[in-house]
């Protein structure tokens, strides 16, 4: 691509970021799409907001191409940091597709890409991916044991996104192993950084998720209404987004929990 055609380019992509700011995922996604395919890693920035805003309007397979497209472009040009987050995005999307085994895959080529880079926020995000790992697989000790190193991890680097997935990520290893209190309270602080506003909305959204179930699956209706309207006010700003229809069905079983029917 000559400087013309990258200046060119550059105008609709940084619109696009903004609209990624602004969360108007359709607009980012159109004006990504608008732009030409360049060359190498000129071009991973366009694919990164196609993918970014497909996954929030529930595109997962325009989702999953984009990145699997700058992986490659990432590894073909040494950059291992951003191929192994890429890779870490892969595998969730693979799972949230029931793709296990290509998830599995994916998470194995991350660690490969990352384990030279142990410092980084990236290889803090695999870390809390294996231990998601671990705990679905009923190992509960080598769950807590990567969710504590990400955690560690997270203040370290002074990731506000990194600690709370880590809290969440904590919190449901310690209420399966037996110890609610314990785990409510990784939760609810975790929970207190999305209601001051210092998280991406993906972190945001799945730290919601993740304690409004918890609380649901322990019957703790408190805890649950006291958060639940945090989230309603969150989602209102994502209207067009995956998580909002998931914190709407929570919030319809706590008013069902509390009687509230025509709520």
């Amino acid at each position: 691509m000559n400087d013309n055609a990258t200046a060119a380019a550059a105008a609709p992509l940084e619109k696009a970021r903004a609209a990624l700011d602004r969360w108007a995922w359709s607009e980012a996604l159109d004006l990504a799409r608008s732009v030409d395919p360049g060359a190498g890693l000129a071009e991973t920035d366009r694919l990164d907001v196609v993918a970014e805003a497909a996954w929030w309007l529930g595109r997962l397979d325009d989702c999953i191409e984009a990145r699997e497209q700058a992986y490659a472009l990432y590894e073909a040009a040494g950059e291992m940091v951003r191929a192994g987050q890429c890779a870490v995005w892969l595998y969730e999307h693979h799972q949230m597709k029931a793709r296990a085994a290509i998830g599995g895959a994916w998470l194995r080529r991350a660690r490969r890409a990352l384990e030279d880079n142990a410092e980084s926020v990236e290889f803090g995000a695999l870390l809390l991916r294996e231990a998601e790992a671990a705990h679905g697989s009923g190992d509960l000790a080598r769950a807590a044991e990567l969710a504590g190193d990400a955690l560690a991890l997270g203040r370290k680097t002074a990731s506000a996104d990194l600690e709370a997935e880590a809290l969440q990520t904590m919190g449901r290893v310690l209420i399966d192993g037996g110890r609610p209190a314990d785990g409510l309270g990784h939760l609810d602080e975790a929970m207190l950084s999305a209601v001051e506003g210092r998280l991406r909305p993906y972190t945001t959204g799945k730290v919601y998720c993740s304690l409004i179930s918890a609380c649901e699956a322990l019957g703790d209706v408190r805890r649950a209404a006291e958060w639940t309207e945090a989230t309603l006010r969150w989602s209102e700003h994502h209207p067009l987004a995956m998580w909002p229809g998931i914190c709407r069905v929570h919030r319809a079983t706590v008013l069902q929990l509390r009687g509230d029917w025509e709520a």
